[in-house]
């Protein structure tokens, strides 16, 4: 997972994730609001995946972020074949896309499913993989629930927010601020399912 830290007047912040792939290639999977927004505070929009293939790619990916902000890497372990589950599900995703554009380093895709600023947003994207491969109790203990309190989010924003998250019955932690202090809590297990911790600062 790469967590990027809010900057400037963006307060919330951004998560990605990176995936090694069976011929051995990493692949960062890039998703958020980066077409058509629309509905009640622009909280919905065309659903697109940036994705970033292969060495060259991830390092563009990794320095574009650092340009403006500084990011966490946490390492999750996974095994070779929940690894392996991980990428084919985030393939499935591009698979089943409405479209995709080419770019000198990476291709945009449309996904099947819309931007939800709740529902379907850049981190919970970003976890679907471990959400995939991994039973809820493993993955809430990653993602422990009491972390969600919408770090970032101004008042507006947060009421709607929480307001969805109750009429849907899914109080999880996926704003990028609020996994990072569950991750900080994982992190002091001395069994931790985070291996590693890299750190891209700002350039």
């Amino acid at each position: 997972m790469i967590v990027g830290l809010p900057y400037g007047t963006h307060k919330i912040g951004h998560t990605a994730v990176r995936v090694t792939g069976p011929d051995g290639q990493d692949v960062v999977y890039d998703f958020g609001r980066y077409g058509k927004v629309w509905g009640p505070l622009k909280m919905q929009g065309e659903g697109i995946l940036r994705v970033w293939r292969g060495d060259k790619s991830v390092r563009r990916y990794i320095a574009k972020q650092r340009s403006f902000r500084s990011s966490i890497g946490y390492v999750i372990a996974l095994s070779p074949e929940e690894e392996r589950d991980a990428y084919a599900y985030y393939e499935e995703l591009l698979r089943t896309a409405r479209w995709n554009k080419g770019y000198a380093l990476h291709t945009r895709f449309r996904l099947a499913r819309d931007y939800d600023g709740v529902l379907t947003q850049c981190t919970s994207i970003a976890l679907e993989g471990i959400k995939h491969v991994w039973e809820r109790e493993k993955w809430e203990r990653l993602l422990d629930p009491k972390y969600n309190v919408g770090q970032g989010f101004n008042r507006k924003v947060r009421a709607y927010y929480f307001k969805t998250q109750d009429k849907l019955e899914r109080r999880e932690t996926v704003v990028p601020l609020d996994v990072i202090d569950s991750f900080k809590a994982e992190l002091k297990r001395a069994d931790s399912l985070i291996t590693k911790v890299n750190r891209y600062p700002k350039r």
